[in-house]
């Protein structure tokens, strides 16, 4: 198989004589199937040898990677210059030998980089109750996860310990060194590793309380959106007859017309789709279930787009990246891909990526005559709460909701 990308026989014998050599054909074979052009997996190759050749003379072995090992040779290439190219990108090195690890890990249940980020046992067990008993979405997890382990590092590894005095100093120290934001994840991760205990019997009833509130002055904000004229200026700069502009059409129609969610446009699946009946179902947050009509623009274009775009990978999810290796696109994507059209079409915006066009979308409503509950639904808030920050973008609505002060005549 490796006559395709090398022409030498000499070539050829010494790699597959090398410690690389058993792996070679079905990494090669696995490369072609996530879609890399022959000479991306050219150089791929050479980054699996010269990483295979480094752990041979290193002693390690390719059936034992942990990330202690993956960061040495990241420092071993640092010191020959070989970590990034010239343009500050990964080496084709690092990413040969990241592929590699990948495919091990594949093919093998190899963990290989992120072996020393392994959640340890108790945070493991906390994730699996949160996704039984709270229904919460797995990259969710992952952003409380560091949190936890700092409270289990800062504090004590054995819950029983834990203390109001304790976990008070620990969230109190952390909000006066960061952003509100990041605090009150900080609050809700905390919060909840503590109900977990307390349900499963491993601290002292009660000591979720001790968790302080970060303050936080809802409706304190206008929301940022894009007037209508603006939202169309976007998706008619987004016409390109390339597959990654084919992609992003659609995936814009879905944030524009529907106001969905970054994570909800990522994660929608064939099944998820009935075009029978022109709906589709998302699986919001909390694993709350909805179904949305299917816009015959929105329709289309994503049927263009299985049609005309998308690599031909059998994945059961919708949107796939546009470059190797093919894999479903993360909300990071759907992100990046409103933000770079908005600029794109020389928009000027208060903020940038997807949300804005989800309120967008709820202000296009209310300005339509569309009530707060109705928009409520359509983005499947819980809460009428949340939907009432829309009402301060239209001066009418708020005078039908605030109460007059009393004793004044209404304005």
């Amino acid at each position: 198989m490796l006559t395709t990308y090398f022409t030498r026989p000499a070539t050829r014998a010494g790699y597959y004589a090398g410690p690389v050599g058993p792996y070679l054909d079905p990494f090669t074979d696995w490369l072609v199937k996530r879609g890399y052009c022959k000479d991306a997996i050219r150089h791929l190759l050479l980054g699996a040898v010269g990483f295979a050749n480094w752990m041979q003379v290193a002693g390690g072995d390719l059936t034992s990677l942990h990330e202690g090992v993956w960061n040495t040779f990241c420092d071993h290439l640092a010191k020959q210059g070989r970590l990034h190219g010239t343009k500050g990108q990964h080496s084709i090195y690092w990413r040969g030998a990241k592929q590699f690890t990948e495919f091990l890990r594949a093919q093998q249940g190899i963990v290989a980089t992120k072996a020393a980020l392994a959640p340890p046992e108790l945070v493991a067990a906390f994730e699996h109750w949160m996704q039984i008993h709270r229904g919460v979405k797995p990259s969710t997890l992952i952003t409380y996860r560091q949190h936890v382990m700092d409270l289990l590092s800062s504090l004590d590894p054995q819950p029983e310990q834990f203390n109001a005095t304790k976990l008070h100093g620990f969230i109190l120290t952390y909000a006066k060194r960061n952003g509100r934001a990041v605090a009150q994840t900080r609050v809700k991760a905390a919060r909840m590793f503590l109900r977990f205990l307390i349900a499963t019997e491993r601290c002292q009833p009660g000591l979720d309380a001790a968790i302080p509130t970060i303050a936080e002055w809802r409706l304190a904000s206008l929301p940022r959106y894009l007037p209508p004229a603006d939202v169309e200026r976007v998706l008619e700069a987004c016409n390109g007859a390339r597959p990654i502009d084919i992609r992003d059409k659609a995936i814009l129609l879905l944030l524009a017309r529907l106001g969905l969610r970054a994570s909800d446009v990522a994660s929608l699946k064939f099944d998820d789709i009935d075009w029978l009946h022109g709906t589709f179902t998302v699986i919001g947050k909390s694993r709350h279930e909805a179904k949305l009509p299917l816009p015959q623009d929105v329709g289309d274009a994503i049927l263009n787009y299985l049609r005309q775009a998308r690599p031909s990978v059998n994945d059961v999810y919708v949107f796939i990246t546009a470059v190797a290796p093919w894999e479903p696109i993360t909300r990071n994507v759907v992100k990046h891909v409103a933000t770079r059209a908005i600029r794109r079409a020389g928009v000027e915006a208060l903020s940038f990526g997807s949300h804005i066009f989800r309120h967008s979308a709820a202000t296009g409503l209310l300005r339509q005559g569309a009530s707060l509950q109705v928009i409520g639904e359509v983005l499947r808030h819980r809460s009428i709460d949340t939907t009432a920050l829309y009402a301060k973008v239209d001066i009418g609505l708020l005078q039908q909701v605030i109460r007059p002060w009393p004793g004044a005549t209404s304005c």
